[in-house]
């Protein structure tokens, strides 16, 4: 798991909340997603599908009844019998980060088109 070669250091925060934040890895430039004790690792095509995930009723699951715990999102994972959970509030934090993450990333793409 633990690269060498890798530089841990070298991450350029592109959006945080009280919970976590997306960066850009400078080294190998994958997008680190930290949400509480949660790392994902994203390349550009996995950040976007991450995205658009939020936003699928079909695979973001809401619960009418919340889990003992009051978080009432469930998201599955491809590891059989392992989701995530959400409440209300950590959705819309996350689905904030997402979004100005994507944001910040466009207009990256705008600045470099003008060189």
């Amino acid at each position: 798991m633990h690269n060498s070669t890798h530089d841990y250091s070298s991450l350029r925060i592109l959006s945080q909340s009280q919970n976590g934040y997306i960066g850009q890895c400078c080294c190998c430039d994958h997008y680190n997603f930290v949400f509480g004790n949660v790392l994902f690792i994203f390349s550009e095509d996995g950040l976007n599908g991450f995205h658009s995930v939020l936003y699928d009723e079909h695979q973001l699951h809401t619960m009418k009844t919340a889990l003992p715990h009051g978080r009432n999102h469930l998201l599955p994972s491809p590891i059989s019998n392992f989701m995530l959970s959400f409440n209300d509030e950590e959705v819309e934090e996350i689905k904030g980060l997402f979004q100005e993450t994507l944001l910040a990333l466009e207009i990256d793409q705008i600045f470099s088109r003008k060189k």
